[in-house]
C-alpha cells in the first residue's frame, strides 16, 4: 500500500549489502532533474527494503516527506531475501551500447544531455571530441 511518511521516520536496512554512499549524489541529481518518481519500499516498521540509495539522496536534498510503498506480512527471512534479490537482479542485465550511443546523440542534439554527463553516458562523438581536446 502507498503511504506518506516523514523521511526522518525511515530506517536504513541495517545489513544492506550494497555500498552506495558514492551513488547517493548522482541519485540526488536524478531526483532534482526528474522528481521522486520511484517510491522506496518499506516494511511495517519503516525499514527500507528497496531504495536505501534514494533515501540517502532525499536526505541530501533536504526532502521532509515522501510517499513509500509499505509491504506488510513478510517474515524476516523473506525481507532479507527480497533485499538480496533487489540488489542483485540488475547485475544480470547488460547495456546495448549502440542504443545508448543513439539515445545520447539525440539528447546532445536537443541540448538535453546534462544528466547524461552526470551519469557518465555520452555519445561516441562527444567522447572523441573530449579526447581530441585533451591531446591538443
Amino acid at each position: 500500500r502507498l503511504k506518506n511518511v516523514r523521511v526522518a521516520e525511515l530506517k536504513h536496512f541495517k545489513d544492506n549489502p550494497r555500498k552506495n554512499n558514492a551513488s547517493a549524489k548522482i541519485v540526488a541529481k536524478s531526483i532534482e532533474e526528474f522528481g521522486y518518481i520511484c517510491p522506496i519500499i518499506v516494511d511495517e516498521e519503516n525499514v527500507v527494503l528497496a531504495g536505501n540509495t534514494r533515501l540517502k539522496a532525499l536526505k541530501l536534498l533536504g526532502v521532509e516527506e515522501i510517499d513509500v510503498i509499505e509491504v506488510i506480512g513478510l517474515t524476516e527471512d523473506q525481507k532479507t531475501n527480497f533485499v538480496l534479490a533487489d540488489n542483485r537482479v540488475n547485475e544480470y542485465s547488460r547495456w546495448n551500447w549502440e542504443q545508448v550511443n543513439r539515445l545520447a546523440e539525440k539528447q546532445e542534439v536537443t541540448g538535453q544531455s546534462q544528466i547524461l554527463n552526470t551519469l557518465g553516458m555520452r555519445s561516441r562523438a562527444s567522447h572523441l571530441k573530449e579526447l581530441e581536446e585533451k591531446l591538443k
